[in-house]
């Protein structure tokens, strides 16, 4: 099977691509300079431009490529970073991802021969803040008013409504929050812990809908090689808990204090209030219920579970 895959340089897609490799796939990388080989495929969201030939030959593709929501290093929490929300960082974050979806949409219509596969990533924060309300993928309330909730619906997943084959499965993965070695959230947590700053972030009731890397990686790929998964699929641990709980669980692994409360009001000075309520404060106690119905096996169910793999690191 060919796999087409954008945004195969970032965190998530350097490794489905290599895990796709492993696995016998044949792996597609879109470009957005001239291709080098084969297994390049050139493409321009913002010319709407893309290799229509080559689009034709793939089996699948995995859209990941968009501005990332979050500061690359902890620099990028500071004023005049570039990595807070500023107007001109927010215009990024929606642009890429609606030009990219608009662009796709536009040649899967205008196409005789397309990939019958589309898995595009998204978010959880396409509910909004539900407090302590369980959500699954048959939520149909979305709590708006956020501009992470408003990227998510109207700039990954609306779009591809008007996609007109029938005869193609589309899968919206909408990941939590991500935890691997290598990226700033979990930087972040294993500083704080091991620094014995970490516990409440606020009141700390927030509910933190986790999910390993790992886990990430093989969500992706059985939701390639499933054909009963279909539409939105939350790509989250089986079991959310509130950020104060999680802190106490991570610490305890790390065997760190956790009893530090950091103020809302003193967070949101530091990364915005709108970076921090996406990021930190919004509740969200989400089951992934589509793929434990599929029979989907989590490697790491548990924060602690994890929290042991990212000590030994």
């Amino acid at each position: 099977m060919k796999i087409g895959i954008t945004g195969a340089s970032g965190f998530t897609g350097k490794r489905l691509s290599s895990e796709l490799q492993e696995k016998g796939y044949e792996v597609f990388k879109f470009v957005r300079r001239e291709p080098k080989n084969e297994n390049e495929i050139y493409w321009s969201p913002s010319k709407q431009e893309i290799d229509v030939d080559k689009f034709k030959t793939l089996d699948a593709i995995v859209h990941l490529a968009g501005e990332s929501l979050a500061p690359k290093d902890i620099t990028g929490f500071l004023p005049l970073s570039g990595g807070r929300w500023s107007k001109e960082k927010k215009s990024r974050i929606y642009w890429s991802r609606k030009w990219a979806a608009d662009l796709f949409v536009k040649t899967f219509n205008e196409s005789d021969n397309y990939p019958k596969i589309f898995i595009t990533a998204s978010g959880t924060t396409i509910y909004g803040d539900h407090k302590d309300e369980i959500i699954t993928e048959n939520t149909r309330t979305f709590n708006r008013g956020t501009f992470d909730q408003l990227v998510a619906e109207e700039a990954w997943e609306e779009p591809l409504n008007l996609i007109e084959k029938k005869d193609l499965r589309i899968v919206k993965a909408r990941k939590g929050f991500v935890l691997g070695k290598g990226n700033i959230a979990t930087q972040i947590v294993t500083l704080t812990t091991k620094l014995n700053i970490s516990g409440p972030l606020g009141k700390g009731n927030q509910f933190w809908s986790w999910i390993s890397i790992e886990d990430v990686v093989q969500a992706y790929i059985f939701c390639l090689e499933n054909d009963n998964i279909a539409g939105p699929v939350n790509f989250v641990s089986p079991v959310p808990v509130e950020q104060k709980e999680f802190s106490k669980r991570f610490s305890k692994v790390f065997k760190k204090l956790s009893m530090l409360p950091a103020p809302q009001i003193a967070i949101n000075i530091l990364m915005g209030s709108e970076l921090a309520h996406g990021l930190i404060f919004c509740s969200l106690r989400i089951i992934p219920e589509k793929l434990l119905k599929e029979g989907f096996k989590f490697r790491y169910p548990l924060i602690e579970d994890y929290a042991e793999v990212l000590k030994n690191d």
